[in-house]
Formats: structure tokens, sequence, C-alpha cells
């Protein structure tokens, strides 16, 4: 029987093939973007529970890992922990400056999400990989190393800053779509994307952590109604005015060494990719083929490979 991945249960999302999960892929054809309210809509129907993940399994198979082994495992896993403790952080100001009150609506259901999605991570953390510590910041600090400095530019310094500028001009637009395009388009609609679909596949072929496979696969859906809001979000506002195009364009351009950089993978990475038999460019030309295709619905030709 096949499985409604807009309907399915969190125990039927761990059960799905990894090139179906993402489903918030876009084809650069897409004409009618759903609305706002059909994105809350969404949202109302596609709720799940971190507290009814089981980490049992996860956990015996984590300490079956070699030690030596464990750092190149981590640095992916901490990528996604600091990604959404984050963009929690940067989506508040966003909430206020949107323009119109269904995009607040939706917006606020994002925040949300973002938060239970650091709560799956947290879980994760100290349930499987055993690290302990009082709170969240205090497992940040602990893992924070393994974040390489591409992606600690953009998930550290450049949302950071960016939230910091929304939040003290909320009614600049030019701020708001900066922000947008870090946030919904650069984070998660192409370096995490590309990150969830490999992890997701790479896990699902193995057999790997099948109670994080669950929760990340929710988290993979949640994720795909923040990309259709931002690329909705982007395109309105080109429509509106041809300046917004320009600002888009000069964030990705700024930002394009470290999305680079992020999906191509450090030495390592893509040593353990090729040893699995995979392909270590398939990361890399995903995501920046999954950028083209939302730029050019968003109303932009992109000026880059991809």
């Amino acid at each position: 029987m096949s499985i409604e991945i807009a309907t399915a249960s969190l125990r039927e999302l761990g059960k799905l093939d990894g090139d179906r999960i993402i489903i918030g892929e876009i084809d650069d054809k897409l004409l009618n973007l759903p609305s706002y309210r059909d994105l809350y809509d969404r949202w109302e129907r596609q709720q799940w529970s971190t507290q009814n993940l089981d980490f049992r399994v996860d956990r015996q198979q984590w300490s079956e890992v070699p030690e030596q082994s464990r750092p190149i495992w981590m640095s992916a896993f901490v990528n996604f922990l600091q990604g959404e403790v984050s963009v929690t952080n940067t989506l508040i100001p966003f909430c206020a400056a949107v323009p119109t009150e269904e995009q607040r609506f939706f917006l606020t259901t994002q925040l949300s999400d973002e938060a239970r999605h650091s709560i799956f991570f947290e879980r994760f953390f100290r349930e499987v990989l055993m690290l302990d510590g009082p709170d969240i910041e205090s497992l940040l600090v602990q893992v924070r190393s393994f974040l390489d400095p591409a992606s600690s530019k953009i998930l550290v310094d450049g949302l950071a800053e960016v939230g910091q500028r929304v939040h003290s001009a909320p009614k600049n637009m030019d701020y708001l779509v900066e922000g947008i395009t870090l946030y919904h388009i650069i984070t998660e609609g192409t370096l995490a994307l590309a990150a969830q679909r490999d992890m997701l596949k790479r896990n699902k072929r193995l057999g790997f952590y099948p109670g994080f496979q669950q929760g990340f696969t929710a988290v993979a859906r949640d994720e795909s109604r923040h990309v259709l809001f931002g690329v909705k979000f982007l395109r309105d506002m080109v429509q509106e005015s041809a300046g917004f195009a320009v600002i888009i364009r000069n964030t990705i351009a700024r930002y394009m060494p470290e999305i680079h950089a992020t999906l191509y993978g450090s030495d390592a990475q893509r040593t353990v990719m090729a040893s699995l038999g995979e392909d270590p460019d398939d990361v890399l030309n995903f995501g920046l083929n999954s950028l083209h295709k939302k730029l050019k619905v968003i109303g932009i030709t992109p000026d880059f490979n991809g």
C-alpha cells in the first residue's frame, strides 16, 4: 500500500524511501504556489510529537560506532542541531515584520515547528549520542567545534546578523527580503534540503537509527512548508518591485562561497561517502540544482552553475 506523504503518521513516515521524503522540492515550471492559508492548513493536518519517538535501537547502534569514527558522523548531526536553534531565534523578528496577517499566521506555525525540531535534536543528542548538560545551550557549547567554518558563517553569524537588522527596522522590506532569502532559500531550501535527502537516504539504505529516521522525516515534511512559504513570499515581492530581485541575487552571491563549501563537504566526509558507494558530488549537485529551480520560480534567472 502506497503511503501518502502529506497525511502519513510518524510511524509511516519512517518507512518512506529517501527520494520520496523531500516533498518540498519545487519544479521550476510550477506556477500555482499554495496560498499562505493553504500552508497554514497543512500545518494543522501534519502535527507530530517528539515524545512519541523511541531511540533505544538508535542508542545501541551508536554504541557500536568506533570512537575514532564518531567525529565525522557527529559533524552532520551538529549542523542540524545548531541550524534548528539558530533559525528558531532568527524567525522571531520575521513574525513581526511580514506585511500581512496571513503571512504572520503561517510564520507563527513555523516558529512552533522550529522549536519542536530543536527539541527533537536535543533528545537525540542526549539519549543516543549520550551528551549531557543542563540545557540546550550547554550542548551546543560542547559540540560547536564540530561545526565547519562555512556552515558557521551562515548558521551562527549570518542568520543572527540579518535577524538583528529585521528586528531593528521591521518595516524595512529590503532587510526582510534579504533575511528570507538567507533563511528560507539558502539555509532551509538549499543546505538543509540537500543534507536531509542525503542523510535520510543513507539511513534508510543501511538501516541506521530508526527513531531518528522517523523524527527527521517529520522534520523534512515540516521544512517543505517553510520553503514553499519563502518561495511564495519572495515571488510576491519580486512581482511587486524588481528591486527586490537585486537583493535576492546579491544575497545569494554574498553567501555562494559558503553554500558551495558546505554542500561540497570536507575531505573526511567525501571519503566516507565514497567508501559507502555514494557519489561525493551528489549533495553539491542536488543542492545547487534545487537552488536554481527555486530562483526560477521566484522569477530570477540564476547566474551560477547548478
